[in-house]
């Protein structure tokens, strides 16, 4: 183990749980954004279900829809204040938002704009 390593794992051990949640999470959404981890965006992680929201497009089985996520986005909310309010999300669900939103960007405009309107 490296010099570095060894201290990383040192620092990590003495945090108090929270801070090492917070911690993965980080490391997880790193590597997730780098591509290293398979799977990350999965497209089933991202549904429609008539009745809940609208029928938007929503994470997972959740009442978060994507539109939310982006509209916080846009408004300097990163990646890590989201995952803290809503603490059932994962990086490996906002990655899917985020897919979602690139290659669907003119629904989710629209839907950002008709909620602003309203």
């Amino acid at each position: 183990m490296s010099v570095i390593t060894q201290r990383i794992v040192s620092e990590i051990e003495a945090a108090p749980e929270p801070v090492q949640a917070e911690i993965l999470d980080f490391v997880l959404f790193v590597k997730a954004r780098a591509g290293i981890l398979p799977n990350s965006g999965s497209p089933d992680r991202i549904q429609r279900c008539a009745g809940v929201c609208g029928g938007e497009a929503c994470v997972g089985m959740t009442r978060i829809a994507v539109w939310m996520l982006e509209d916080a986005r846009r408004t300097g909310v990163g990646d890590l204040d989201l995952l803290k309010d809503y603490p059932g999300l994962s990086v490996f669900d906002l990655e899917a938002a985020w897919q979602y939103v690139e290659t669907h960007r003119e629904e989710i405009e629209q839907t950002i704009r008709l909620n602003q309107e309203a």
